[in-house]
């Protein structure tokens, strides 16, 4: 906390302020003055940092699969995006995978709502991409991402995400729930990304039924990030 920084920003002379009251507990700190005008509060959250881990949509052959971002959505809402992706573009898409990010939670009305990831192994250009994300309700923040980092690319998650609790310490990691739509979307054509299929597998714990059904390329690598993120703590 640069506080003559601060004051000089403000305009305030320092020699005219008495200190009153500090706190300086966890993450949160706070400096009180006294002045003959005015009481003054700085305060300021540091939020600690942990590094996270997640895998990019960019394709070995510079293509890309599909990665959708869902916060405290509806699911119903999330299938709705789906089935629409697959009725505008009945040849573009194979099965979608789904994992929950957060806790799902039934609300009064009967709805479920939760956090989700949602992956598409099917490859396309980038122009296409950006296309289909126009037609879902995805985190804004998402659709913005590629556009103010290096690799230029959509990345999701693998790694376990910190949560604090009521003092409970929580981490968890994306767990997969199922496939959409529930069975097998035949009149796709496109090529899939094995390399990325076979991340997922393994992180997300995939069980698919309607694996033989892929129309698979023969990549074997993906791109991983790694980037820093908060700790969130309730």
């Amino acid at each position: 906390m640069d506080i003559a920084k601060d004051l000089q920003k403000l305009g305030i002379e320092r020699d005219r302020l008495t200190p009153k009251f500090k706190s300086f507990e966890g993450t949160r700190h706070i400096i009180q003055y006294d002045s003959p005008e005015y009481v003054f509060t700085l305060s300021k959250t540091f939020k600690p940092k942990i590094t996270g881990f997640g895998i990019t949509n960019r394709c070995e052959d510079g293509k890309f699969v599909l990665f959708l971002e869902y916060d405290n959505i509806y699911k119903d809402l999330m299938y709705k995006n789906l089935a629409n992706l697959i009725k505008i573009f009945p040849k573009s898409f194979n099965n979608f995978y789904i994992a929950k990010t957060s806790l799902e939670g039934t609300l009064g009305d009967g709805k479920i709502k939760g956090s989700y990831h949602v992956v598409n192994f099917s490859k396309h250009y980038k122009y296409e991409i950006e296309e289909y994300l126009k037609l879902c309700d995805v985190d804004p923040y998402f659709i913005e991402i590629p556009k103010k980092t290096a690799h230029k690319c959509h990345v999701l998650r693998i790694s376990k995400k910190y949560w604090k609790v009521n003092g409970q310490e929580q981490k968890q990691a994306p767990e997969f729930i199922e496939t959409y739509p529930f069975k097998q979307n035949l009149k796709n054509k496109r090529e899939s990304s094995h390399a990325h299929y076979r991340m997922f597998w393994k992180h997300w714990k995939i069980i698919d039924p309607f694996f033989a059904y892929h129309n698979f390329d023969e990549s074997k690598k993906v791109e991983l990030h790694k980037y820093s993120t908060p700790k969130v703590e309730a």
